[in-house]
Parts: C-alpha cells; sequence; structure tokens
C-alpha cells in the first residue's frame, strides 16, 4: 500500500534544460506533489526551476497554504512560476491542493475530473488562496501538467489510464498533448492498495 508516481518533462525544442520543474516528497506514509512552470524558458527559466525545487525540500510539509505563501515571499522580484501543489493524506484519504497560474491536476480514468487554478503568478501576484479539496481511492490515478501540455485533451483519451504503467502515461500524454513553442512536463501519482 502506498504511492507511485513517474514524471516526464520534454524542454522547449533546442533548450538543454526545460524551466518547468517538480518536487515529490513521501512524508511518512502521505505524499506532497508540486509541478512548476516558471515563466517563458531558456536557461534563466531553468534555473528558477532548479531553485525553487530546492526551495521546496526546505518547505515541505501538510500546510500547503503557508507552502505557497512562503514560497510566493521568496520568489518576489523573480520570472515567477505557476504551481499546482497537492497533499495526498494517506489515512485519511484526502487530498487538499492549491493551484495559481496555467498549471492543471486531472484525475483520470472513468471518474474524469479536473481541478483548475487559480489565476496568479508566485512571486508575483498572488490571489487569495482558495484550496480544492478532494477524497482519493486505491488505484485511481492524477495527472499534473504545465501548459506546455494541451489543456482540452478529450476526457475519452483518459478513461483508459487506471490499469496503465505511470511511466507510459507520463510521456504518453507529453509526447501526444505537448507544443512544440513550450516545455511540456507531466506527473502521474497512483495511490496503490499492495
Amino acid at each position: 500500500m502506498g504511492f507511485e508516481y513517474s514524471v516526464y518533462c520534454v524542454p522547449y525544442q533546442g533548450e538543454p534544460e526545460a524551466g518547468d520543474g517538480y518536487y515529490v516528497a513521501r512524508l511518512g506514509d502521505d505524499l506532497l506533489v508540486v509541478i512548476i512552470d516558471v515563466l517563458g524558458h531558456g536557461p534563466k527559466a531553468a534555473s528558477l526551476a532548479r531553485i525553487i525545487e530546492s526551495k521546496l525540500e526546505q518547505l515541505a510539509c501538510k500546510d500547503i497554504n503557508w507552502v505557497v505563501s512562503d514560497l510566493h515571499q521568496q520568489l518576489i522580484g523573480s520570472l515567477g512560476a505557476a504551481i499546482t501543489v497537492v497533499y495526498f493524506d494517506s489515512e485519511s484519504q484526502q487530498a487538499k491542493g492549491i493551484g495559481i497560474g496555467n498549471t492543471l491536476l486531472r484525475q483520470l480514468g472513468q471518474n474524469y475530473r479536473s481541478f483548475a487554478a487559480q489565476a496568479g503568478i508566485v512571486g508575483e501576484l498572488l490571489p487569495t488562496l482558495r484550496p480544492f479539496e478532494f477524497r482519493f481511492e486505491f488505484d485511481e490515478t492524477y495527472l499534473f501538467t504545465t501548459d506546455g501540455v494541451k489543456e482540452n485533451i478529450d476526457p475519452t483519451e483518459m478513461e483508459f489510464a487506471n490499469g496503465k504503467a505511470l511511466e507510459y502515461l507520463s510521456s504518453f500524454f507529453v509526447r501526444n498533448y505537448s507544443k512544440p513553442y513550450d516545455d511540456a512536463t507531466a506527473i502521474v501519482v497512483r495511490y496503490c492498495d499492495e
């Protein structure tokens, strides 16, 4: 029993490193997942993405409001970033998330749903945080994407996801739905009863 995940990232065409990033941490039996999309692309965006990842190592905890607010304060004056942060609590099987900017979380499979982010930029303009909450079940699959992956994917394309290997899914959505003029990242998370 526990969480499994896979990450797949492709930089903007011709760039050696992506301005997207991610942070996934097991906190006891729980899981904290953050997907990061620094504004723009290229070396400056990639550098900031790595800085954010390292800052998240210091901030990682269950209090996602504090994580987002503190990260925002530390990033003021930078390029800024869009992020979605979700804390999966294994005991209650409840998740709490905050999305700022153009990152997106979807539940895949027959019970497809999406959780849109609030308008804003972490490090520049942070709105009043409005967390979303949801219950998750065993073997459900969740897809986090940056805006380099198209938003308007037909939900029927996602129904097949439960039961598929996570490495396959993370690469599938980037390879088939990414935009050539942006960094593209997908994180796939599943809570397994094995």
